[in-house]
């Protein structure tokens, strides 16, 4: 039988049994025998393949874990020395804003103190722009996040993030500016600005909603979203439909449709920061610009000009001195307290020193001469000069 089964061609078994014999007393037995056992045989022969593939689809897995584990430790050893390698970097860099602008950034923490205790004067006295309830507590509350904000600005400065110091500082002119607009308007104006908060709460309600990120609804979720609803109706019959829209409550006191962030920068006559706006607005978006040209983590180039590791920390205290110092003035117009009125040249004192040592501290950065200006401006031209091709003549 087993000669049989090994001498067998193109699948046919060839057997030469003279019945009867083991395997049946006739031909016909003889036939049944011999299939069920090439049957089993090939049950057998499926079950062992079965288990090959199974036991290989199980040795899979735990190779590429073994693979994943040595590959990991060999990364993570390589992660930790370039992490080390970062904070050393990190650490000089915290040390050179220290070294270049430290001065400057302490005198800006005072200058923020100064402007919040001025602020609870102010608010005490009752007088100038602090005179109506409603404006005075809208200003207060602006004045502390002004607090808050360049509380931020100095510690990213501190630790070298010039970017993260400067996108702060975006936010700490915007909130200048509707303090400034606030100031220059009535009451009611500051009435419908503390009002606005519902418009902007229903917004952000909305677009949790659409987006499938807002939480499991519950009675109370639903009675807040009502009552938010009723009141933005109620303010939008009482002020006009213009309420509803961004800057809503400006537009209403300025007697317009639709007013935009740069009609109250330009109503209060903060222009002269617009371009700093714009650089901020560069490292807050994803553009190229501060793709391209900003630096974090050490030296770098800007236009072919090698520029220091802590470049940019000097600009954000810049502004930031700038906003508080111009916030001050505005709302000091028509305050006729002596101690106010001290106060605020305490600030304006305090933002022309920071200004005159940033003025110092960079007069000392290397390549920051003129001079030196003037032939790293030369190397970049001949860097990226383009030389014209010659034509030959006929």
């Amino acid at each position: 039988m087993t000669t049989a089964i090994l001498n067998a061609e193109g699948g046919v078994i060839q057997l030469d049994l003279d019945p009867p014999c083991a395997l049946g007393d006739t031909e016909e037995e003889i036939q049944e025998t011999v299939q069920g056992l090439l049957d089993e045989l090939e049950e057998s022969i499926t079950n062992v393949g079965d288990d090959l593939a199974k036991t290989v689809s199980q040795a899979v897995p735990d190779a590429l874990a073994k693979v994943a584990e040595l590959l990991g430790d060999h990364i993570s050893e390589q992660a930790l020395e370039h992490t080390l390698h970062l904070r050393k970097v990190h650490s000089d860099r915290a040390e050179t804003v220290q070294r270049m602008w430290g001065s400057a950034i302490e005198q800006l923490d005072f200058l923020r103190h100064i402007v919040l205790e001025w602020s609870c004067a102010a608010m005490e006295h009752r007088q100038g722009t602090y005179a109506n309830p409603s404006t005075a507590f809208a200003l207060s509350r602006l004045v502390a996040r002004t607090y808050e904000v360049v509380g931020e600005i100095i510690t990213l400065a501190r630790a070298g993030y010039a970017d993260g110091a400067l996108a702060r500082w975006r936010s700490l002119h915007e909130i200048c500016v509707v303090a400034m607009f606030l100031a220059r308007r009535s009451d009611r104006c500051a009435q419908m600005y503390l009002s606005h908060h519902c418009v902007e709460e229903l917004r952000l309600l909305g677009n949790d909603k659409a987006s499938g990120t807002a939480r499991a609804t519950n009675t109370y979720r639903d009675q807040y979203a009502r009552a938010l609803r009723m009141q933005k109706t109620a303010m939008v019959i009482k002020f006009g439909a213009a309420f509803a829209s961004d800057y809503g409550w400006a537009s209403v006191e300025l007697g317009r449709a639709k007013t935009s962030f740069r009609d109250l920068e330009r109503h209060v006559g903060l222009e002269t920061l617009r371009r700093g706006y714009q650089q901020a607005n560069s490292t807050v978006h994803g553009g190229a610009l501060a793709t391209l040209t900003r630096i974090s983590l050490g030296p770098g180039g800007i236009d072919g000009a090698e520029v220091p590791p802590a470049y940019g920390c000097e600009v954000a205290a810049n502004y930031a001195t700038a906003s508080l110092s111009m916030m001050v003035a505005e709302l000091c117009l028509g305050t006729e307290n002596a101690d106010l009125l001290a106060m605020s040249m305490v600030v304006h004192n305090c933002a022309f020193k920071i200004r005159e040592q940033i003025e110092q501290a960079q007069k000392k950065v290397p390549g920051n001469s003129p001079r030196a200006k003037i032939l790293m401006l030369k190397a970049a031209q001949r860097k990226y000069r383009v030389k014209p091709q010659r034509t030959s003549r006929n």
